[in-house]
């Protein structure tokens, strides 16, 4: 074997073997279905027919019985959040997690009056392991929120201007907003009961608020907070989660590229184009040697 061909084949061999790694190693960014570790969504993955959104442009149309999660990290263009409205008043059930993401901003293009107030919600007293994981334990009765007694929030915040009908579920009188972030409750931070979960009708649909986007994570999966979920996709014949509003890591990024090129060399343009690139660098040897071969001659 020449120099040249052992290159070649060696730096084949080697990105083959790089792609495999990169597209098998699992991702560790938040809130992704294929991230098995503690801040990752796979185990809700494998315990509802999750489906993922890798854009809002792929929304289901019409909406029909489906269920869009949105942990809105990343700030929408007006596009996708009219994309998003056209769901949810079509009959789509929107579910919005947000603590300190930009949830506000699809709240005041549907012209809801709600708005999660950012600012991290502690319960010095009515918690699990300490006050960052405040216990959810007042409800209001309704399908959402049915045969449900605690669920528990991880890093959250609370909503404001929800009417008494919207609201489904309080922190205790105990937790407050730490306006300040110095971990005490002073007398001018609002105190509970502070409204964390609601749910309001729009259009044919429904927008629920979670004032907690860590609530279905692997490592927040408890009874009452699967119960929740499976209370709120009820009847539901998809659940979809978008992608597209989260962190991306170089990782995540490179999944995607190689996601795309797959999808493209399974096509028959592209399946044309590999094995047209396949013969002409198994053929370009013999090319060669007939070049020379005519060049004595």
């Amino acid at each position: 074997m020449g120099l040249r061909r052992f290159i070649i084949v060696t730096t084949a061999s080697l990105l083959g073997m790089l792609t495999l790694a990169v597209w098998f190693y699992p991702s560790n960014d938040d809130f992704r279905i294929e991230n098995p570790f503690w801040n990752g969504y796979e185990a809700l993955a494998e315990n509802f027919p999750v489906r993922p959104l890798s854009s809002l442009a792929n929304l289901p149309s019409p909406a029909g019985e489906v269920t869009v999660m949105e942990i809105p990290s990343v700030a929408f263009t007006a596009g996708e959040v009219g994309r998003l409205k056209g769901f949810v008043e079509g009959g789509g059930k929107l579910v919005l997690a947000d603590d300190y993401g930009h949830g506000n901003q699809v709240l005041e293009s549907f012209g809801l009056a709600v708005r999660f107030t950012g600012q991290v919600m502690l319960d010095p007293v009515i918690n699990y392991k300490n006050g960052q994981f405040p216990r959810i334990i007042h409800f209001r009765s309704g399908p959402l929120t049915d045969n449900i007694t605690e669920i528990v929030f991880n890093h959250a915040t609370s909503l404001e201007g929800v009417t008494g009908e919207e609201a489904l579920a309080y922190s205790s009188s105990f937790s407050f907003l730490d306006t300040n972030d110095d971990g005490e409750s002073q007398d001018d931070e609002p105190r509970g009961p502070l409204p964390v979960i609601s749910v309001h009708p729009m259009g044919s649909g429904q927008v629920v608020l979670i004032a907690d986007a860590s609530l279905f994570l692997n490592s927040m999966m408890f009874e009452d907070n699967t119960k929740l979920l499976r209370n709120i996709v009820a009847g539901q014949e998809a659940i979809y989660i978008d992608q597209s509003h989260l962190p991306s890591s170089e990782l995540v990024r490179t999944k995607g590229w190689i996601r795309r090129a797959s999808d493209f060399l399974s096509r028959p343009a592209g399946t044309t184009a590999a094995v047209g690139i396949v013969l002409a660098a198994a053929l370009a040897p013999l090319w060669r040697k007939d070049k020379e071969t005519r060049s004595i001659e």
